[in-house]
């Protein structure tokens, strides 16, 4: 179980369901223009896997799922006029509701209906002219109220009925389960038989839409394949015979793949084209527009039936020095307590993981410029992005353990340094090299970034940008924690953090670099905060595309090419340390004092750095 906060956000997995579930489908008892949406499975809104399912322990439960954007998307402007539920025994009188999702809180405006609950599926219909409307961009959460008998207990089999596997968010219980009183996600039962039922008349007899397109990973080489994965939808009223992919490279002719093969109302097929690049395709940005056509040769029937992808091409690359993990974490989530340990143990063996954790907007450790990224990326608390790029198959850019953590937290380690050394094999147009000095009395750091650009770097990432930025460990301060004996939660005020952003030195988005043939330079200066320790300070600097905002439109083309950092402790302002580049580890973590990695143990006398701090060889 997990616990679902009111922002009621995806559970997620590192993998791509196979089991694509499609929002819709003509359910039994329904009319013409009536629709059931929810989690349904090959297009059977009848269907259920399971019977019996059961909570464990007896009480009132409202029980729900989440009808997300997503889900909701072909139907804007479609009217909600009831509820269908799957019972596997009779249930008595229920009340079901309707509550609408916005701004990340539930609504306590909706819609119920009291009705008895029979075994098998109920079609329940809003009294009169009520109706909800489906709108841009809201989420609906749908449920009844669940009654757990101590027969029930005792017999190991309740009343609800599941469909399929669990996707997140679509098996929903409102109780106490150790954390307080909340919404918690029960996974591993599939998902809850609660569909809504909607008024689809105003939809139009003939439409298509693209419900997924991925085309891989956004680098590519000339020459190369573009195996494709996409899933066409049939969202009108009438069945389609036969029907067009276009897939157009920039403004040459489409390629065009004709399927003869029928899509019927609401149902959607799983195309798999493939397109070869020119061989003589120029180094950087090109779009790919695929387009869904009804027939052949025909216009798109709406804008949802066309999406463009852009990827880069290249011919040259470096190595990646490091991989720049940022964790999106908080004060007041306990599960941060459960998953810190985790990531700082990944951190402290693998010197190819940057580490920052990034406070939620408000709290105390929360740097405010920070803020855009829990709005851009953190679609549950804590989660991470690596180097802030888009793994292809993904439900978000940024991933989480949260579910991992509290069950099988021996295996997290393996999955996160699985993430790091995969980035680590990505495509770079640029390294990052660091030198700083450090003026203990003026408590003034400078730092100088320099690095080497492929060829054809500024065409694939314009005028790069480089980001600086503080991190410092050991930072005393609150944190909610899960206290295993009781279940429940409390307030540490003493709890320590560690790889804690404190500061951007440049602006978050980066300060653009002085480029001279394939190098560029950087110069910056910060004075340190008086509260901050130094020599517990790390120094990251990473390398992007240049952009004046980032914003869902271009997220995707905002990763992260490369980055480095460097430690503070025992900067002096005279002898400044400097980056490795791209060193292999070798299993050591001695360094000199100008930060030349040493590849066994010390053999001469000297002072050296060794995890962060001084240490004097004799």
């Amino acid at each position: 179980m997990r616990k679902i906060i009111l922002a009621l956000l995806s559970i997620f997995t590192f993998t791509v369901h196979a089991q694509h579930y499609i929002a819709t489908g003509k359910a039994e008892g329904l009319s013409s223009t009536q629709r059931a949406v929810g989690y349904i499975v090959d297009n059977t809104p009848d269907s259920i896997t399971t019977k019996g399912v059961f909570i464990g322990a007896s009480g009132d439960y409202p029980v729900a799922v989440l009808a997300t954007d997503d889900m909701l998307s072909n139907y804007i402007g479609c009217k909600v006029i009831g509820i269908r539920v799957a019972a596997a025994q009779s249930l008595g009188k229920s009340e079901l509701f309707l509550y609408p999702v916005s701004g990340g809180m539930v609504s306590e405006e909706g819609i119920t209906k009291s009705q008895r609950l029979y075994e098998g599926w109920n079609n329940v219909f809003f009294n009169g002219d009520t109706s909800w409307e489906i709108q841009e961009g809201q989420q609906l959460l749908v449920g009844f109220e669940y009654k757990e008998t101590d027969a029930m207990v005792d017999a190991g089999k309740g009343g609800l009925c599941t469909v399929g596997e669990s996707q997140g968010n679509d098996f929903l219980v409102m109780g106490d389960f150790g954390s307080g009183q909340g919404w918690y996600g029960f996974s591993g039962l599939g998902s809850l038989c609660v569909q809504l039922i909607v008024d689809v008349s105003s939809l139009p007899a003939r439409e298509l839409t693209l419900a997924y397109v991925d085309t891989g990973f956004r680098y590519k080489k000339a020459g190369e394949n573009i195996e494709m994965y996409i899933i066409a939808a049939n969202t009108g009223l009438e069945d389609i015979d036969h029907y067009t992919l276009s897939c157009q490279l920039d403004e040459q002719s489409p390629q065009q793949f004709t399927y003869n093969q029928a899509l019927p109302e609401q149902g959607n097929a799983h195309l798999q084209p493939v397109i070869t690049l020119p061989a003589d395709l120029p180094i950087g940005e090109h779009h790919l527009t695929v387009t869904l056509l009804d027939g052949e040769n025909a216009e798109p029937l709406n804008e949802k039936a066309t999406e463009t992808v852009t990827f880069y091409v290249y011919e040259q690359t470096v190595e990646r020095q490091k991989t720049y993990v940022e964790q999106y974490t908080s004060q007041q989530e306990y599960m941060t307590s459960i998953v810190d340990p985790i990531f700082n143990q990944v951190a402290d063996n693998n010197p190819s993981m940057v580490l920052v954790n990034v406070y939620a907007p408000g709290e105390p450790l929360a740097v405010p410029e920070a803020s855009y990224l829990h709005e851009l990326y953190a679609y549950t608390l804590p989660s991470f992005t690596s180097n802030r790029s888009y793994f292809p198959g993904e439900s978000y850019i940024a991933y989480d353990v949260n579910y991992y953590a509290e069950q099988y937290a021996a295996f997290v380690p393996s999955i996160i340094n699985d993430i790091i050394m995969q980035d680590l094999l990505q495509p770079a147009f640029a390294t990052v090299n660091l030198s700083a000095s450090y003026n203990e009395e003026e408590r003034l750091l400078t730092i100088d970034t320099s690095g080497e650009l492929v060829e054809g770097a500024t065409e694939i990432l314009g005028t790069p940008a480089i980001t600086l930025l503080l991190t410092e460990n050991n930072v005393v301060g609150q944190q909610t924690v899960l206290n295993k004996i009781t279940g429940r939660t409390k307030v540490q005020n003493d709890y320590t953090h560690q790889h804690v952003l404190r500061t951007f030195i440049t602006p978050p988005l980066g300060d653009a670099v002085n480029i001279s043939g394939q190098q560029y330079t950087a110069h910056h200066t910060i004075t340190l905060d008086p509260a901050w320790n130094v020599n517990n300070m790390t120094l990251v600097a990473f390398i992007t595309r240049s952009a004046d905002a980032v914003t869902d439109d271009n997220v995707l083309q905002m990763d992260i090419t490369n980055c480095n950092s460097i430690s503070l402790a025992g900067l002096t302002s005279i002898k400044p340390i400097h980056a490795d580049e791209a060193m292999p580890y070798d299993g050591t973590e001695y360094y000199t004092l100008d930060g030349r990695r040493l590849t066994s143990f010390p053999s001469q006398k000297g002072i050296y750095i060794y995890k962060g701090k001084k240490v004097i060889v004799k």
